[in-house]
């Protein structure tokens, strides 16, 4: 008879594990609270505009490519990815615009012309992030971790050279500065390290892997937007017999065996409808934090929240999208607008817990790449600045228009003159609606913060160390990254364990 899973939420994580656990004979049912798929990758559309939300950019396409593989189908029958270039167009307060052009000739050119040599600054750099690439691509990205010294045996003892650039106190953006002294190359280099919403100056050097990766992979983009990954992970998902249940919210995690000296087992789930089903294993696709302080009752629980409640989290998103009848030429696909005083910004977010007077705003246009967008001649902007995580009690319907202004008015002064007069049409997507829509744990983006060494082995990992048969996937769980990129590789972790789970120990 074959093995049940439940997933619980149909994000990227949860539907790539279902496709691959479908792959394998297993019986998988999807449950979903909201009305359709994709998790924090949503979109909507107003007035022949249309808007992703959530991730905007592909940068492990293989990650992508291979799953499809994994289950013998073309990723082409059900996505067209189409390069953008350049990656990122980066503002400065003082004038300054740089291209992080796709192709690396061209980058090298502009960085070589910023440093003032022929190239070498770039070369240096990429030569040390190659080295952490080669220690850790097969063992953090690809493996499931155990403990950190796992991660530097067997096949890589040949790069435990490289160790000393992991294995070490110093950030990101130290490190970085010892590459470049064009105070504007630093700024970018340490923006595209940082793990999502954790704090740029706090981020640990390994995370110089990023830029690497950037660099090798290139920044892709789906025709017709990127939320067409979700509906293709659907459909590729249902193509394989999986059952969804949408618009059904899960309540409860049900456990068995809960006995004083023995971990409970997952055995199913509850929905707030009142429907019951019953499982082999649970698969949590939501926040992990999320999921044992709603989701499960059992006498690990207030241990487990409070060791979770401890750590720092992400940062939670303020978005705003925008249909704009003005095309402004100084704009790419994706554009950052940086705070002239990024240190500030950083500490105003994660120690004074308190929104920044100069936010940096990063503004994603894929009517850039891709005309379907929006209506001839216009742009569709999704506008994304971060914000401290949401306090107990808070209520953004104070502050929702203020913070939309400061946006507003930053982009103007750097350069989008009389924006405010080119807006056709508007929403708003406050931290307090993210945190609703997607169950994310005080509004925070990706989970725990990444802030140490300590804190990247001790990402919560996909098995459960207190519940048997209970498996969590997705940004919030190991690893930390790009977020679409991340939730693949998650996906694939999450199936060879309970794979492997269920031949050591048969269900």
């Amino acid at each position: 008879m074959a093995k049940m899973a439940i997933i619980v939420g149909a994000g990227l994580g949860g539907m790539a594990t279902a496709i691959r656990l479908a792959r394998h004979g297993w019986k998988v049912a999807v449950l979903e609270k909201n009305v359709r798929v994709g998790g924090k990758l949503d979109c909507y559309t107003e007035q022949g505009f249309l808007w992703d939300v959530g991730p905007s950019q592909i940068t492990m396409p293989f990650a992508l490519r291979e799953l499809f593989e994994y289950v013998g189908h073309d990723m082409e029958n059900y996505l067209e990815l189409m390069p953008i270039d350049p990656m990122c167009r980066y503002f400065y307060p003082n004038g300054t615009t740089i291209n992080a052009w796709t192709d690396f000739h061209h980058f090298k050119i502009e960085v070589a012309r910023r440093e003032k040599d022929r190239g070498e600054a770039l070369e240096n750099f990429m030569r040390y992030a190659r080295g952490i690439y080669h220690l850790l691509a097969e063992t953090y990205l690809f493996r499931p971790p155990k403990n950190a010294w796992r991660h530097i045996i067997g096949d890589i003892l040949k790069n435990l050279h490289h160790l000393p650039k992991i294995v070490t106190p110093q950030t990101a953006a130290k490190a970085i500065s010892r590459y470049f002294t064009d105070p504007h190359l630093r700024q970018l280099f340490i923006h595209e390290a940082t793990h999502p919403g954790s704090a740029p100056y706090r981020t640990p050097a390994m995370f110089n892997i990023v830029p690497y990766l950037k660099r090798q992979n290139g920044s892709w983009y789906i025709r017709g937007g990127i939320y067409r990954l979700a509906e293709a992970l659907e459909r590729c998902a249902r193509d394989l017999q999986v059952e969804f249940f949408l618009n059904a919210e899960v309540s409860e995690i049900t456990l068995e065996n809960k006995k004083i000296f023995r971990n409970p087992r997952a055995s199913g789930i509850v929905t707030r409808g009142g429907l019951r089903l019953d499982a082999d294993v649970v698969i949590c696709n939501v926040d992990v934090t999320y999921a044992w302080t709603q989701l499960l009752h059992t006498k690990h629980q207030k241990s487990m929240t409070r060791s979770l409640e401890r750590k720092p989290f992400t940062s939670s998103p303020f978005i705003i999208l925008w249909g704009v009848k003005r095309r402004y030429s100084q704009l790419a696909h994706h554009n950052v607008f940086f705070s002239s005083d990024p240190i500030a910004e950083s500490n105003d977010l994660f120690e004074k817990k308190r929104l920044p007077t100069e936010p940096t705003v990063h503004v994603c246009i894929s009517a850039r790449t891709d005309r379907t967008q929006a209506p001839q001649g216009q742009d569709n902007y999704s506008v994304l600045s971060h914000t401290p995580v949401l306090e107990p009690n808070h209520s953004w319907e104070e502050r929702r228009d203020s913070y939309r202004n400061t946006i507003l008015e930053r982009l103007e002064k750097m350069g989008l003159d009389g924006l405010r007069h080119e807006i056709v049409c508007e929403k708003v997507i406050t931290p307090s609606d993210f945190a609703v829509r997607t169950h994310a744990y005080r509004g925070s983006m990706n989970g725990h913060a990444v802030h140490s060494l300590l804190e990247i082995w001790n990402r919560p990992s996909c098995r459960s160390p207190k519940i048997d048969r209970l498996y969590f996937v997705g940004s919030t769980t190991h690893p930390a990254g790009e977020e679409i990129s991340s939730a693949l590789l998650s996906a694939q972790r999450v199936t060879r364990t309970v794979i492997n789970d269920a031949k050591s120990s048969p269900l």
